[in-house]
């Protein structure tokens, strides 16, 4: 990833932007003003001349010199070749008029260039004469513009170090019109340099050496980096100070408060603590923002550390790539590597697209894409293809990753090896397709062991009692016993069956129902009541809930338990029976204690097996499936039933009916 301080300095296109500008106001004032010199100088108006009253002028030759410079500009600005010669010309030209101005202030001069153009009717002394300060300034600048295009480095820092003395003398001649200096006070160097002139030198000059930085001072000054801070900080101090206080400092001499020497003293004595106060005071921030700079580093090193032992845990737990926005592998680890067969050099620049094994439609990763471009997470599972064939699983999560503008700039997808979990899962699904095949088989065969059988045994009960009412006085006693046990066991045969077809049946065709238990096992006691009656038994039935269910099956349930109650009885003792339920966390236990027989406990778990009986038929009539079909009732129900009983004290059935229901998934959901 690309490294950025942007946020710590300026930003080169806004750097680039000010210098232009300041190129565009230097380019326009330097044309404008030196020609309406020019005007005044041929209409002889002194006003345009000197923008101080009093003070000196700016001189024909001076602006010509700036006429030139800003035609300089225009060229440098266009940067075009074909017009070197003319640039090399008017730069030449401008360090010949401050040669010759220079050397006609040393007394050697080969003719006079003061008044070449027009007569200076307004100088008394050197008339058309510029200062020496605006002829060193002068040559300085049209070298500066020769050097300073040079291909060579030592002609451009040459270059850079002209512009900085133009800057420094026009700063002299800049705080003397501040401090209001008198011109005889001012020597002969600045004597007639006037401000205008002083300005636009110091600006000219400026903008060169931001241009020949190459962009480098602007961000220094108002960057956020430390050096940065410190400049802007210093700088009012070195400006500010000593222009005001030399102000006070020339007015009070001229007052005459003070003589000069004590006033220099004075500026010593004040300048040095105040700057050693302020630059202290400095100190402290700097330090501060130090201290705080290594508090956040030692964090950042802190954050690092965990960042790294993280990534150590990601990289072993998971597999994991990086992409760039648009899908193209950009970073993978070890693991993906490993998993997928292919090396790193192989995968980096590629896409996910290297691993597609065909298992997946166009339209699952066309919804993939559409989230991940949304900025939200995917989680999914892919089955991928690795370089040699194989196939595997992944549950995979993309996440987006979006930069300060919200942008999604890249992809990290973190995934898990599920092969096994999958290839687990299809088995189990081989596993449950044979077992519904298997109970297909066990739904045909009981279909045929209730109808198709019937057929036969029917025909068996009809001669059979045929044979009983036709034939029977021609058998002897042990024919007539034998007839009555065929008969016997045939209809007992005929039960049995019906009793299957009846198991068989109790998890077809029900629908869900809302049921009110208590209104159901009022219905099942009215049902019931002549065997109620006849036993002279007490149901007592207890606030019981509404539930979601099947209602044909639990009213077969409740009456199994109940007529089990009066059926398995002492002769002595009068039938009592007790139904409760009350809530669980997934539902309810429903409870049916009965005063009967009792169960013994190795006999507790047998009693739900089908056709299991524990007495002969003698003793008790009945089939030995109602418990069977208990169980499986509760089972629909998404419940469990068992027993808790001691023979001679009695039983206690105890069953539970969830109450979540999905009817997808055959559970109950709540209802009361």
């Amino acid at each position: 990833m690309k490294k950025s301080v942007t946020n710590d300095s300026l930003n080169p296109e806004l750097s680039e932007s000010i210098i232009k500008s300041i190129e565009g106001l230097a380019i326009i004032i330097s044309l404008f003003l030196s020609f309406t010199v020019l005007l005044g100088w041929y209409f002889e108006e002194k006003q345009i001349l000197s923008m101080i009253p009093g003070s000196a002028t700016m001189k024909f030759n001076t602006a010509l010199v700036f006429l030139l410079t800003g035609i300089l500009l225009v060229i440098q600005k266009t940067k075009k070749t074909a017009i070197l010669f003319i640039y090399y010309s008017l730069a030449l030209i401008i360090v010949i008029i401050g040669v010759f101005t220079l050397l006609e202030y040393t007394g050697w001069s080969v003719f006079s260039i003061d008044n070449l153009f027009v007569s200076d009717k307004f100088s008394s002394k050197y008339p058309g004469r510029m200062s020496p300060a605006t002829a060193v300034c002068s040559v300085f600048l049209g070298l500066g513009f020769i050097t300073e295009i040079s291909a060579n480095n030592f002609f451009k820092k040459a270059a850079g170090f002209l512009n900085a003395l133009i800057v420094f003398i026009s700063i002299l001649a800049i705080t003397a019109y501040i401090l209001f200096i008198p011109m005889g006070h001012k020597g002969i160097l600045f004597q007639s340099m006037a401000i205008h002139t002083s300005l636009l030198f110091f600006l000219i000059s400026i903008l060169k050496i931001l241009k020949n930085t190459k962009h480098e001072l602007l961000p220094l000054i108002w960057g956020n980096f430390a050096g940065s801070k410190l400049i802007r900080k210093v700088l009012p101090l070195m400006i500010l100070f000593p222009i005001i206080f030399n102000y006070l400092l020339v007015i009070a001499i001229e007052k005459e408060l003070f003589s000069f020497d004590f006033g220099l003293i004075a500026y010593a004595t004040i300048f040095i603590p105040l700057s050693i106060f302020y630059i202290t005071y400095i100190a402290l921030g700097l330090n501060k923002t130090d201290i705080e700079k290594q508090l956040v580093e030692n964090d950042f090193r802190k954050s690092n550390r965990y960042l790294k032992q993280f990534k150590n845990g990601i990289d072993k737990a998971f597999i994991l790539a990086i992409t760039d926005k648009y899908g193209v592998i950009t970073e993978v680890n070890e693991t993906f590597c490993k998993i997928s067969k292919y090396g790193e050099n192989e995968l980096i620049g590629k896409t996910h697209s290297i691993l597609n094994s065909g298992h997946h439609d166009k339209q699952f990763f066309t919804k993939m894409w559409k989230t991940i471009r949304s900025g939200e997470i995917w989680i999914d599972e892919i089955k991928n293809k690795a370089k040699d064939g194989s196939y595997y699983w992944v549950l995979t999560a993309i996440v987006p990753f979006k930069n300060e503008d919200n942008q999604i700039t890249e992809f990290m997808a973190l995934r898990q090896d599920i092969t096994d979990r999958k290839n687990a899962e299809e088995d189990r699904l081989q596993y449950l397709k044979k077992l519904e095949y298997k109970n297909k088989e066990l739904e045909q065969f009981a279909f045929v062991a209730s109808h198709d059988l019937q057929e036969p045994l029917r025909t068996v009960i009809n001669f059979t009692d045929l044979l009983a009412r036709k034939q029977k006085h021609h058998f002897d006693d042990i024919g007539i016993k034998s007839l009555d046990f065929i008969q016997e066991a045939t209809v007992r045969m005929s039960q049995l069956i019906k009793s299957l077809l009846d198991y068989n049946r109790i998890d077809k065709n029900s629908k869900l129902s809302r049921i009110a238990c208590n209104e159901l096992i009022e219905e099942i006691k009215i049902d019931l009541d002549k065997k109620i009656a006849d036993a002279d038994a007490t149901v007592i039935v207890n606030t019981l809930p509404t539930i979601i269910g099947y209602e044909t099956p639990l009213r077969l349930l409740f009456q199994n338990l109940i007529s089990n109650g009066i059926k398995f009885r002492s002769k002595e003792v009068k039938p009592y029976i007790e139904i409760t339920a009350r809530p669980m966390a997934d539902g309810f236990l429903f409870m049916v204690k009965d005063n009967g027989i009792g169960i013994s406990a190795n006999h507790q778990e047998k009693i739900f097996e089908i056709f299991k009986r524990l007495h002969s038929k003698d003793e008790y009539d009945g089939s030995g499936i109602g418990l069977a079909h208990c169980r499986k009732i509760v089972d629909l129900h998404g419940g469990k039933i068992w027993v808790d009983s001691t023979p001679g004290s009695g039983s206690t059935f105890s069953f539970t009916i969830k109450t979540v229901y999905n009817e997808k998934k055959d559970q109950l959901h709540p209802i009361d």
